[in-house]
C-alpha cells in the first residue's frame, strides 16, 4: 500500500489542495482531441484556475524542424488569454534570448525558480526577470519538457499571488509536465507533418496528401492558370559562376518569384533546375478569371521588384537575373504521379505544355512575358497580339500575347 500511495504521489503530486486528477483525466481525453496547442493551452489554462492554481501566466516552447523557424511557442496571460508565436532562426542572436531561461532549459539546465520574496532568483541572467517584475510576477517556475527523441523543450508558470504557489503546487506542476510532454510531441509532430508538407509540395498539395490522397493515381481535374518561367542564359551562368554564386542566383530568383506569387493564389508546385511551375487554381464560377487576371498581377510585380534586385546585384558585381514567363489557362490534371515507392504531386495536360512553350518564344520575341488567346480573353487590362507561331509538338499555329504597353526590364 505503501508503495501504491508513493506511486500515486509521484504521478499525481500530494494530496493536500487542489486535485491533478481532473486535469489528468481532462488530458487523457478531451485533451488529446485539442487541434491546436493554443486550444490545449487555453483548456488546460481555464481547468487550473477553477481548481484554485494562483496562475496568471504560462508558456510552453517547443522546438521544430522548419527552413524559417527554430521553434514555436504558446503563451497565456491571465487577461489577454493564449496567442502563438513562431520563433525564426535567428531568434538565437536577440539579446533577451542569450542566457534566457529557454536557452537555459534546452542546453540541459534544470529548472529554474524565480521567487523574489524568498530570495530565490536561479539564474544567470536578471534582465529576463525585468518583465516579470513589471508583469508582478511573484513566483515563477521553468520547467524541461523532454520528447521522446530526446529534444529539450520549456514550459513555464508564473503567478501573481503574494503567497506565489506551494510546495504542494510546484510537486504537481513538475507531475503535470509528464501529462503534457506526449501531448505537445503530438502536437509538434502534426505541426512538423504540415509545415514541411507545406515547405516541399506547397500549402495546397499538402492539404490533399494530410486529407488522404497519398496513394498513386489519386488524381482531380482542376481549371487553372498555368505560370512556367525559365532564367535567361542559364547554362553560362552554370558555366562562369562558382557552385555557390550559382545556388545563391536561384535561391534569389525563386523567392522572388514566391513572393510575387504566393500572395496572389500562386502554388510553386515544382522547380525544375531553372525553371519554375506556379498553378493559381480555379475554384469557383468566376475564379478562372481571377486566375488569370492573379497569374499577369504576379508576372508584373515580379518583374517590376527585379530592377531593385539587379542594382542590387550589380553593386556587387554579379550577373543580373533575367527570366522569361508563359501564362496560359485551362484543365489540367493534378495528380500523384510517380513510382510505387517514390511519389509526387504533379499537375498534366495541354495547358501545361502551352505554357511551357509559350515561355520559350519570349526569347524569339525578345519580351519577358507572353500569354495565349486564352489567357487574353480573361484580362481586365489590355494585351497586344504579337503574332501567329508555330510551338514545338503542338499542331497548327498559335496566337501570342504580351500585355500594352509591354513590360520593359
Amino acid at each position: 500500500m505503501t508503495a501504491l500511495l508513493c506511486s500515486r504521489e509521484k504521478l499525481l503530486g500530494p494530496s493536500e489542495g487542489w486535485s491533478l486528477a481532473p486535469i489528468a483525466e481532462w488530458l487523457l481525453t478531451e485533451g488529446q482531441r485539442a487541434h491546436s496547442a493554443e486550444a490545449l493551452v487555453a483548456g488546460l489554462t481555464e481547468r487550473l484556475l477553477i481548481l484554485g492554481l494562483p496562475l496568471d501566466r504560462l508558456r510552453v516552447s517547443v522546438e521544430t524542424l522548419h527552413p524559417q523557424l527554430i521553434a514555436w511557442s504558446v503563451s497565456w496571460f491571465k487577461e489577454t488569454g493564449t496567442s502563438l508565436f513562431l520563433a525564426p532562426h535567428s531568434i538565437g542572436l536577440r539579446p533577451d534570448f542569450k542566457g534566457s531561461p529557454i536557452e537555459h532549459i534546452r542546453a540541459g539546465g534544470a529548472e529554474i525558480r524565480y521567487r523574489p520574496a524568498l530570495g530565490l532568483l536561479e539564474h544567470n541572467q536578471p534582465n529576463f526577470f525585468d518583465d516579470l517584475v513589471q508583469e508582478q510576477i511573484s513566483d515563477y517556475i521553468a520547467l524541461p519538457m523532454v520528447f521522446s527523441n530526446g529534444t529539450r523543450n520549456f514550459v513555464s508558470f508564473g503567478s501573481r499571488a503574494a503567497e506565489g504557489f506551494s510546495d504542494a503546487d510546484l510537486a504537481k506542476l513538475r507531475a503535470l509536465v509528464l501529462f503534457l510532454t506526449p501531448l505537445f510531441e503530438t502536437l509538434e509532430l502534426r505541426f512538423l507533418s504540415k509545415t514541411l508538407l507545406e515547405t516541399y509540395v506547397g500549402p495546397r498539395t499538402a492539404d490533399k496528401v494530410l486529407a488522404g490522397s497519398i496513394k498513386r493515381g489519386d488524381s482531380e481535374v482542376i481549371q487553372a492558370a498555368i505560370w512556367y518561367s525559365d532564367l535567361r542564359n542559364f547554362t553560362g551562368l552554370t558555366e562562369s559562376l562558382p557552385a555557390a554564386k550559382l545556388i545563391e542566383l536561384l535561391n534569389e530568383y525563386c523567392e522572388h518569384v514566391a513572393a510575387a506569387a504566393s500572395p496572389r493564389g500562386g502554388e510553386i508546385l515544382q522547380f525544375i533546375g531553372d525553371a519554375i511551375l506556379i498553378v493559381f487554381a480555379a475554384d469557383g464560377e468566376n475564379s478562372l478569371r481571377i486566375a488569370a487576371n492573379n497569374a499577369v498581377d504576379a508576372a508584373i510585380d515580379a518583374f517590376n521588384g527585379l530592377a531593385v534586385v539587379n542594382h542590387r546585384r550589380q553593386r556587387r558585381q554579379e550577373p543580373p537575373i533575367r527570366f522569361g514567363v508563359g501564362l496560359h489557362v485551362g484543365t489540367v490534371t493534378h495528380g500523384n504521379i510517380g513510382s510505387p515507392s517514390r511519389l509526387a504531386f504533379n499537375v498534366v495536360g495541354g495547358a501545361v505544355n502551352r505554357a511551357a512553350r509559350l515561355e520559350a518564344q519570349t526569347k524569339d520575341f525578345d519580351t519577358p512575358l507572353l500569354f495565349s488567346s486564352d489567357l487574353a480573353a480573361l484580362l481586365s487590362q489590355p494585351s497586344r497580339k504579337l503574332g501567329d507561331v508555330p510551338m514545338r509538338g503542338l499542331a497548327g499555329l498559335h496566337t501570342v500575347h504580351t500585355l500594352e504597353p509591354p513590360i520593359e526590364i
